[in-house]
């Protein structure tokens, strides 16, 4: 009569040829362990052995021969008398213990955080972390389960939203502004490593690095912080912002009168001397604000400027888009709402058009009688 003989094994190890594998079931088949065959754990690895879904003994790195006296917890669950010596079967779990360097994690959508400032902002963050698996016993029995092979891949989402959920809750409990998130990238990431190691030592998992690498803030509040910065490069950001903005306007009619041509040749004639010490001035008072800061801001030093060459300044300054204030005479760009040195609301008259009651030709400005058919202005 035939019969089937069966396989024994002697030898028992796991050559991990994968980068992402956490959790190996040892084939058996048909297959039973040799009594005293050799399990041969390598670093990094954690052998468990499962009878009936029970965790029986678990083996770090090195060479075992497996007998009784190895298999103290296996040899209970089977209930082996004293000087067992027959083969046996047992599922065997390899467990990978190395770090798993480089997760990347993410929000995969803006989360709103709380900001003192702002109300709530929308962000975006991303950044990687590492991980090991510290409890080889519990990963296999609360994770993996069953499971011929378990890969990162597996539990790569769990782990993302244990990070995720607790992001907006770390921001707002260290009471810093948008602004400020940048530059406590570090404690950010200490936090929130902190407070998701429980999450993740549930599992039997590690966490051992947490980086951010960015945290993006909606387009509209990057452009107002960028304009700040811009203002804060000419001065402290304890000084009064006002007296930057007119600075920067000052600059800005100082810039477009060089292009002006008839303005230079007075200047260059000596015509313009008294506007040019003038606007001179009134830069070289403004820098001085920016250096005073928490003091009173000095009014820049009046220039008494001749009546015929205002009149000069006025109509050239007219034709090249620069008008004169209605209150203090400064010369200022003709698209300007207010006065950059006096603040006085900028009015530009409207000339009245007139016409001749007689015939209804239009009228030149200051003439008295109708140029087409003589008729007396009114």
């Amino acid at each position: 009569m035939g019969f089937i003989k069966k396989q024994f094994l002697d030898i028992i190890q796991w050559l991990d040829d994968s980068h992402d594998t956490l959790v190996y079931m040892y084939p058996m088949e048909d297959q039973e362990i040799q009594y005293g065959g050799q399990l041969i754990v390598r670093p990094g690895q954690t052998a468990v052995f499962i009878e009936k879904g029970q965790l029986a003994d678990v083996f770090g790195p090195g060479t075992y021969k497996l007998e009784t006296d190895n298999l103290p917890i296996l040899g209970d669950l089977k209930g082996w008398a004293f000087g067992f010596k027959s083969p046996f079967k047992s599922d065997i779990f390899f467990v990978n213990t190395k770090d798993f360097l480089n997760n990347k994690w993410g929000t995969q959508s803006p989360i709103w955080i709380p900001d003192k400032e702002y109300g709530q902002v929308q962000v975006r963050a991303f950044g990687t972390y590492t991980f090991h698996i510290e409890e080889p016993a519990k990963f296999v029995a609360t994770v993996s389960s069953t499971r011929s092979r378990y890969t990162l891949e597996s539990i790569r989402d769990q782990l993302r939203e244990f990070i995720v959920t607790k992001f907006a809750d770390i921001v707002g409990s260290l009471s810093i502004t948008v602004a400020q998130i940048a530059s406590n990238y570090n404690e950010i990431g200490e936090a929130l490593q902190v407070t998701v190691s429980d999450s993740f030592k549930a599992l039997g998992l590690t966490i051992t690095n947490f980086t951010i690498g960015n945290i993006s803030l909606p387009e509209e509040i990057e452009k107002a912080l960028k304009e700040l910065t811009s203002m804060n490069m000419l001065g402290s950001i304890q000084g009064d912002k006002l007296t930057k903005m007119q600075i920067l306007r000052q600059l800005d009619i100082m810039e477009k009168s060089t292009q002006n041509e008839g303005l230079n040749a007075m200047i260059q004639g000596g015509m313009g001397l008294g506007m040019g010490l003038h606007m001179g001035n009134t830069f070289a008072g403004g820098l001085q604000n920016l250096g005073n800061l928490g003091q009173t801001p000095q009014m820049p030093t009046e220039t008494i400027i001749p009546a015929a060459m205002q009149s000069d300044r006025a109509n050239s300054a007219k034709s090249e888009g620069v008008i004169s204030c209605s209150n203090c005479k400064a010369s200022i760009a003709e698209t300007s709402k207010f006065c950059p040195e006096c603040g006085n609301k900028v009015e530009i008259a409207k000339p009245k058009v007139k016409f001749c009651s007689e015939c209804g030709s239009k009228l030149p400005d200051g003439v008295k009688f109708c140029p087409e058919c003589g008729t007396k202005s009114v």
